[in-house]
């Protein structure tokens, strides 16, 4: 457990948590018996002082997670306030988002929108790209009467475990890293109303309505480039566009010089299997395209070894026992998370945010 010394909040042990590295994971923080905040005002007043202090800074990067519990957060705009409070550098802006999202302030979204009975898998936020927050915030503004558990493991651990049962696996990322391949579809494509997202919206920010197709291409392969050092495919039967990113799929955390397992490999695979979308051309149940990622050199990475990642992974993972009011400060260098399906409803709201902290070479 951490040394938190603080008169009016205090660390606790969450249930099923693990241990990682000997620490906590993940670490409560709720406020004290009889030690109530006032209002939100009072609340984030406190925590800019820890926030001013180190000490958020520091726990977060001992533990990759923390749950705060029992503070006066009710709503999207307090949410809004208490995240700002930890004074973080910037907010993350979103470069390629391929979920479904709604703005709900300036610094809040909903979380990913899709059915509730649509199961996601472990994947670190923005894995398959190169521009990704360091830091998510969730809110548990309202929690289903069943389900709707946010499991999360620590991207640290499963390294370790990894290592010791798929050694050959992980050489092979370190040898030859990964392509994710990403697929959007044109915006006067009916299929982007049902997939929920397509290539002008999530990398057309420069795009005026006037371009000539040709040079709305031009303007995207710019973000792709500049932003994302990615490679674009258009497709000439629909006009979609394959998103081709070569990325490292290890990585080690600056701070602590520990190494991560950060990439979507399990997301992409666990959607694309559960939809019987492991063929050509990838298109599932759900109608929607899986891509496959594969290895750096395009060589396929055997199921076999994926499906006992994702074996190894519900393993070490852990459920958030959401109780309203929750709030979940991620760092999303160092944990993975996912989503059960729920019965009910259900309101969970995110946050992105930079921060300092670096990867260095794996």
């Amino acid at each position: 457990m951490a040394d938190l010394v603080d008169a009016r909040i205090e660390t606790f042990a969450i249930p099923g948590a693990r241990v990682v590295h000997g620490k906590a994971f993940p670490l409560g923080i709720r406020v004290k018996g009889g030690q109530a905040f006032e209002d939100i005002d009072s609340a984030v007043a406190h925590i800019d002082q820890l926030a001013e202090q180190g000490t958020l800074d520091d726990l977060l990067r001992d533990h990759g997670t923390i749950l705060f519990r029992g503070f006066p957060v009710t709503d999207a705009s307090d949410f809004s306030r208490f995240v700002q409070a930890f004074r973080l550098p910037q907010q993350h802006q979103e470069v390629g988002l391929s979920g479904i999202r709604t703005m709900v302030n300036g610094f809040v979204k909903t979380a990913n929108e899709e059915p509730s009975d649509v199961k996601f898998y472990y994947h670190s936020e923005y894995g398959r790209s190169a521009h990704f927050p360091n830091v998510l915030f969730f809110f548990s503004e309202k929690v289903p009467e069943k389900g709707g558990q946010t499991p999360l493991l620590s991207s640290i651990e499963l390294y370790d475990e990894l290592k010791k049962q798929l050694p050959d696996f992980v050489q092979a990322l370190a040898d030859k890293g990964v392509i994710g391949r990403q697929y959007f579809p044109s915006k006067d494509d009916p299929e982007a109303a049902h997939i929920g997202w397509n290539w002008h919206d999530s990398y057309g920010f420069d795009i005026k309505e006037d371009d000539s197709i040709e040079k709305q291409h031009r303007k995207v392969e710019t973000v792709l480039r500049d932003r994302l050092q990615a490679d674009g495919e258009w497709q000439d039967k629909n006009g979609a566009l394959y998103v081709l990113q070569r990325l490292p799929a290890l990585r080690r955390v600056a701070s602590t010089g520990k190494p991560t397992f950060f990439n979507g490999l399990m997301g992409v695979y666990g959607r694309a299997r559960d939809n019987q979308a492991l063929s050509p051309p990838y298109k599932g149940l759900d109608g929607k395209y899986h891509l496959p990622t594969t290895y750096g050199d395009g060589s396929p990475i055997p199921y076999d070894t994926l499906d006992k990642v994702l074996e190894i992974a519900d393993s070490i993972g852990f459920l958030v026992p959401w109780q309203e009011g929750d709030v979940a400060y991620i760092d999303n260098y160092m944990t993975q998370h996912a989503r059960t399906p729920w019965v009910g409803e259900r309101s969970l709201l995110v946050s992105l945010w930079d921060s300092k902290e670096k990867f260095v070479k794996y």
